[in-house]
């Protein structure tokens, strides 16, 4: 199963805002932990041992997962999702500005190389490990700060480098680069919000990272390289997983077939529509009543419409809830100047975290198309998902991706 967007490891115009789905690092040093050719070379030969983690990822069976995939794009046929980003209004979402990224994994030893503009890696010896997006360009807003993606060979691998757009050193080529975001404003990360936790691990001899969410790579022979912080993730779906989705993808088609989505034109839309996503703290999605959630009722909203422009759109930005139902199924709208901007499809009697509800509408507004979700069976809080994002069946959610007992 080819994965079609992120972890938002870092990212996006939002990442719980937007563009990306994504992922977002945060807080990163000004420079790579070991900076210099001398230290490397005082490092000893490091043993990893992630066999737990490689039959991790070779456990997902990507045959039926496609065949869900194409059960879905033969049911939706030529009336398929009306999106309007496909002309001049889809400069905003232009892949010059965001891109995709997947981060694969590779033995012997164990590795990770961040391969560009590629949603999945699965290649030779690479397994896709998860797929993130995040700015390639610089916005004073969202994305400040540059992360540069040094490469080098025998064996081939990828190494991040924070606060570099070049990282010709060390031995490492320059790859790549792009821009880390979240919702960080005037170069601080803003109160309102959310970031979780992970960590670039590093071992030597040769010199090597891996970047896994929630990954403790102690137990593992890695060490410690620093921090990031990010604002979305997810992971493909096992198995059972997307046998949890497919009964309810028949009456959520109908309702997408009815939902005219028109992404963003301009960027105080779309800043407008991340706000409003951002900002949505109503946790229980189980009333029946249809009702509307308006943006400009806190405080927080119209400082960051001040702020970021879009405060002639303020008063017309709201959460639309339950106004679109078919069968035991309902959606959630992003509504911005009286039109769909994103939606999310779930059970109609649901209770679901506003967590995963948010990143699934962060993937609407990012795709131009509905996001349907329904909540994972082992977990009663419905704060893990499981959804289908562009063509991909994923979870996200989950206090931790990959765990050792």
């Amino acid at each position: 199963m080819k994965i079609l967007t992120l972890i938002s490891i870092i990212l996006a115009i939002t990442l719980p805002s937007t563009l990306s789905t994504t992922a977002a690092f945060s807080n990163s040093p000004p420079q790579f932990h070991h900076s210099s050719q001398q230290q490397q070379q005082q490092q000893y030969s490091t043993i990893t041992d992630d066999s737990a983690l490689q039959l991790h990822v070779s456990q997902r069976d990507k045959a039926f997962s496609a065949s869900v995939v194409n059960y879905y794009e033969e049911l939706l046929g030529d009336r398929n999702f009306t999106i309007h980003a496909r002309g001049l209004e889809a400069t905003i979402l232009s892949a010059d500005d965001v891109g995709r990224f997947c981060v694969g994994m590779a033995s012997n030893p164990i590795r990770v190389q961040i391969f560009n503009d590629r949603t999945s890696c699965d290649d030779n010896d690479w397994t896709t490990l998860y797929v993130f997006t995040a700015h390639k360009k610089k916005d004073e807003h969202y994305a400040r700060r540059p992360i540069c993606v040094g490469h080098n060979n025998n064996p081939n691998r990828s190494m991040l480098f924070a606060g570099r757009t070049a990282c010709t050193v060390d031995g490492w080529s320059n790859d790549f680069s792009f821009y880390e975001s979240g919702c960080a404003q005037g170069g601080t990360k803003d109160d309102g919000c959310n970031y979780e936790l992970t960590v670039m691990w590093e071992a030597f001899e040769p010199h090597r990272m891996m970047v896994y969410p929630h990954y403790d790579g102690h137990k593992h022979g890695w060490q410690e390289a620093y921090s990031l912080t990010y604002k979305s993730r997810w992971r493909p779906a096992t198995v059972s997983e997307v046998k949890l989705l497919r009964p309810h993808l028949p009456t959520h088609s109908t309702l997408h077939k009815r939902t005219d989505i028109h992404p963003p034109y301009d960027l105080a839309t779309f800043r407008c529509a991340q706000a409003l996503i951002r900002l949505w703290s109503y946790t229980r999605i189980s009333s029946s009543t249809p009702r509307t959630i308006r943006g400009d009722i806190d405080p927080q909203f119209g400082v960051d419409a001040r702020r970021n422009g879009f405060t002639p759109l303020a008063g017309a930005a709201f959460i639309r809830l339950h106004y679109n139902k078919y069968g035991d199924a309902t959606a959630v709208d992003v509504m911005v100047g009286s039109y769909v901007r994103a939606s999310a499809t779930l059970p109609y009697n649901s209770n679901l975290s506003v967590t995963g509800v948010r990143l699934a509408l962060q993937e609407s507004l990012r795709s131009g198309r509905p996001v349907p979700i329904v909540p994972h069976d082992d977990h009663e809080a419905g704060d893990v998902l499981i959804g289908m994002i562009d063509d991909s069946i994923v979870a996200f959610g989950e206090t931790a991706v990959f765990g050792m007992v």
